[in-house]
């Protein structure tokens, strides 16, 4: 069960880092001035950086092994 979920993860978080990616193509190619597609880039890059690392940490943090004992526990 640990490994299904670690790999469900994994497609989700790959899935997030391509809409990032898309979402940052569309930015730089459509944008409507210079000085909005800097702002813009400047904000959304560090911040969906910060987020998707975050999230990696604490995903990474739960005790999954753990955590599916004391379910498997209670049946």
């Amino acid at each position: 069960m640990v490994l299904i979920l670690q790999i469900l993860y994994a497609i989700v978080f790959f899935i997030m880092l391509l809409l990032s990616g898309f979402i940052i193509f569309h930015v730089v190619f459509y944008s409507y001035n210079s000085p909005s597609k800097k702002i813009t880039l400047a904000l959304f890059v560090p911040v969906t950086c910060v987020l998707l690392l975050t999230n990696l940490i604490l995903f990474n943090s739960i005790d999954l092994e753990g955590l599916f004992s004391n379910i498997y526990m209670l049946y």
